[in-house]
């Protein structure tokens, strides 16, 4: 009898209830390992090799946070006596009856991945490797590691020493590299590239070091890998072994995912469908998020709050940093307001419910403003119990009778309060004496913990409110992105920051942020509110410092202003970029290979990046490389050909490059003070012609979750330019939501090289334009969406 038996071919029976059995092969191997492949899609495939009788058990999968209702696939199988090939429509895998050993060619034949490989504790790699990673970070200093900046009670819980442990235990899976072969991704585990051949990743979500870790990498060859484990793991990537990407994981067993497609955006796409999507947040979210001095009381929030208003300063939330609390930094669920700072009811009411909302008294007077009000949180509690609640009760078992964390906050959401900041104190920290209910220990909580806590919060609102909410967290993991939103822990408004943006968007996780103009020198200042203003949602963390634009030098104070008016001109064009995120998988702050992959000089561009499609934005340099074509200075108007690298002045009122791509379409909205502010029946619609281009407009109600039923409209906009004419149409929308204008007026702004001769406005001649500096203006009315609208320029 062969050594290798197949135990399970595809199943082709419906199970009970009209669930579905998974399409998945279970083998055993001669070298007495167990080997099982699930074929979730044609292009995603889930390997799990283990020593034992059983698998481990995954907690991503126990506790919801991956994806498990994968349809069936008509996969076939092959079997020529010393390896088994299995066939989906698109890739074929081979599997090596020795030792499990993989290789993956595509349906032409053409090979992508050479072979991956199972390497236990007891191969020469492993101790090899493993010695290599604890010399790495044998010196492994990270700021304050004795606990959180402000958290002066934290109990400094002891760290893990050893990077790997007992390398007989731990075991890597190798993936061939090709020559040329670059990778992307990782979290943020890197603060020196974006392109990570060279680099050894450390998985482990750490304070002020790696607060976002993605045990996930995607290859420029079409192809990635996502390390499906929650305990501590490694990429090294091609450093050790230039041919290898090397996986190290502290167990002695491997659980991962090999995805496939055609680009990058197709892979991470194929990795945010296994791990979630990306978080849809509010409309107003994508505004500005401002956060006033620690030591400000309801009077004076109220107070800046006037003046934003009074000054044009374009904001919609303010939170509350933990003075808030009556004992500042409460991890428990037993918190109340600080009664004497702030009132959102009188202190006779504090123990009586249910709470309401007071339109007289602090949260309602910033509502009548226009503002949303948002808490500090912290926490350090066993988050285990809910998900095990949450299982026993949908299997209609007896739960554990014990608090869940989130549940207190309700209280505060019906005083009126919108949302919530999450610190990383102290779900971040290390618990290594910790017995969770579960029964799991920290090496298997502490990095999931860090999507359970986003989770959990984002579930608890929604039941609570029923429309999408402001949370955010400063750490997580994969999947994190599919809960909330992130920050760049404590670290500041810089580079680091920035490096952080680049890899957690190449890692699938759109909506990213960091503390906007906390930088150390004054110089910076100006050129980090340019890079927070094309962030994927904007926060201003005043803490200790004074953020208010009133306190800013009067030019400075101007440009501030400048600056947040024009991020509330784009919303149209980045809540629709969001939407596209939460649909695709492509973020916001897009790293210059997403866009551009076949161009060799943005491999490791790190100083600049695409903000949607249509803007190239350019950070801490008066320098960036533009891929070919003819570029717009955003600023000024000014054409400039690309294909090299540029150095360009910017006008002195503005602190950073700014690029319209060629073909551009760019919707624009009115000035407003807070989103819904006015209404966006007129929307500016700026157009770059180059040849034929489109951008298609996404927007939904803003709030609801009614998106994730498809109510979302699509508005196509397309430019053709030749010799003679340029065509500019409006599509009839496709998709509808609740509340969608039933007409618009689009103000089009074409920027073009040639004076316009004659100009015709849905089939009717016109002289009601103007064109002056090259930029052409005419209204197009659009009085029924559902039909199409059109201007044609004649030179």
């Amino acid at each position: 009898m062969k050594k290798l038996l197949l135990l399970l071919f595809a199943a082709t029976v419906a199970m009970p209830g009209g669930a579905q059995a998974p399409t998945e092969f279970n083998l055993r191997l001669d070298n007495r390992m167990q080997m099982n492949i699930q074929v979730c899609t044609d292009e995603i495939f889930r390997i799990r090799i283990t020593p034992h009788d059983r698998y481990a058990e995954n907690l991503m999968i126990r506790y919801g946070v991956q994806k498990t209702d994968w349809q069936r696939v008509d996969c076939r199988q092959k079997d020529d006596g010393s390896s088994v090939e299995l066939s989906t429509g698109k890739y074929v895998l081979t599997v090596g009856k020795k030792d499990g050993a993989v290789s993956v060619a595509d349906k032409t034949g053409r090979i992508v991945l050479e072979r991956v490989s199972f390497h236990p504790g007891s191969d020469a790699l492993t101790p090899g490797l493993g010695k290599s990673i604890n010399e790495q970070f044998a010196s492994l200093k990270v700021a304050r590691n004795d606990g959180i900046i402000g958290d002066d009670k934290n109990q400094k819980q002891a760290k893990d020493t050893v990077e790997t442990g007992d390398y007989r235990k731990c075991s890597i899976v190798s993936l061939s590299i090709k020559p040329g072969e670059r990778f992307y991704g990782g979290g943020s585990t890197s603060r020196e590239h974006i392109q990570h051949r060279g680099e050894l990743l450390r998985m482990w979500a750490t304070y002020q070091h790696t607060e976002i870790p993605q045990p996930f990498l995607m290859s420029s060859e079409g192809w990635g890998v996502f390390n499906n484990t929650t305990v501590k793991n490694f990429f090294d990537v091609g450093r050790y072994q230039q041919d290898e990407l090397n996986i190290f994981n502290t167990v002695d067993e491997a659980d991962f995912y090999l995805m496939f497609g055609q680009s990058m955006p197709e892979v991470l796409g194929t990795f945010t469908l296994i791990t979630g999507r990306a978080y849809l947040q509010p409309e107003y979210v994508y505004g500005l998020c401002f956060g006033p001095n620690m030591l400000e009381n309801q009077f004076d929030i109220l107070r800046d709050a006037a003046d934003f208003r009074r000054d044009g300063f374009p904001c919609d939330l303010l939170w509350l940093e933990p003075q808030w609390m009556e004992k500042r930094y409460d991890f428990s669920t037993k918190k109340k307001w600080n009664y004497k700072l702030f009132s959102p009811e009188g202190y006779w009411d504090s123990l009586k419910v249910p709470k309401k909302e007071h339109f007289r008294l602090f949260v309602g007077r910033l509502h009548g403003m226009g503002f949303k009000l948002g808490l500090w949180l912290c926490e350090e509690y066993d988050l285990s119990i809910t998900e095990e609640d949450e299982i026993a009760a949908a299997a209609g078992r007896k739960t554990s009778g014990k608090e869940h964390w989130m549940d207190h906050l309700t209280k505060f959401i019906d005083n009126g309060v919108d949302g919530f900041k999450m610190d990383p104190a102290r779900t971040i920290d290390e618990h290594p004496s910790w017995k969770y209910y579960n029964g799991y220990s920290d090496k298997e909580m502490h990095n999931l913990n860090q999507i359970l806590l986003p989770k959990q919060m984002e579930l608890m609102m929604r039941r609570h409110t029923g429309h999408r909410n402001w949370h955010h967290y400063t750490s997580g993991y994969a999947g994190t992105q599919h809960w909330g939103a992130s920050t760049s822990g404590d670290n500041g408004g810089g580079k680091t920051a920035l490096f952080d943006q680049l890899n957690l968007g190449m890692s699938g996780h759109m909506n990213t942020s960091c503390d906007i103009m906390s930088v150390d020198s004054l110089a910076q200042e100006m050129p980090a509110l340019h890079f927070g203003v094309f962030l994927p949602w904007m926060q201003i963390n005043g803490w200790y410092s004074m953020m208010q634009p009133e306190y800013f030098a009067a030019k400075q104070k101007k440009m501030y202003i400048d600056y947040i008016r024009l991020r509330y001109a784009l919303l149209p064009y980045i809540y629709s970029t969001a939407i596209e995120g939460a649909q695709t998988g492509m973020p916001i702050v897009r790293a210059m290979p997403l866009e551009f992959p076949e161009d060799r000089n943005v491999d490791d561009a790190c100083y600049q990046y695409m903000f949607g499609k249509n803007l190239l934005v350019g950070i801490f340099s008066n320098s960036v490389y533009l891929p070919k074509g003819e570029w717009t200075d955003f600023w000024t108007g000014e054409k400039i050909a690309g294909g090299t690298t540029v150095t360009h002045a910017y006008p002195e009122n503005r602190a950073g490059l700014l690029f319209v791509r060629p073909g551009a379409i760019i919707p624009m909205q009115r000035d407003m003070n807070f989103v819904g502010e006015h209404p966006i029946d007129t929307l500016t619609v700026r157009v770059y012609p180059d040849g034929k281009s489109s951008f298609t407009m996404l927007e939904d109600d803003g709030i609801s979750y009614d998106f994730e039923q498809g109510a979302v409209a699509r508005t196509t906009f397309r430019s053709s330019l030749s010799d003679r004419q340029l065509e500019f149409e409006v599509l009839p929308v496709e998709g509808e939501y609740k509340g969608m204008y039933t007409h618009r007026v689009y103000q089009l702004e074409a920027y073009l090289s040639r004076q316009p001769r004659k100009v015709f406005v849905n089939g009717v001649k016109t002289n009601d334009f103007s064109c002056q500096g090259g930029v052409l203006k005419v209204a197009l009315p659009q009085s029924d969406v559902r039909e199409k609208a059109a201007v044609r320029v004649a030179f």
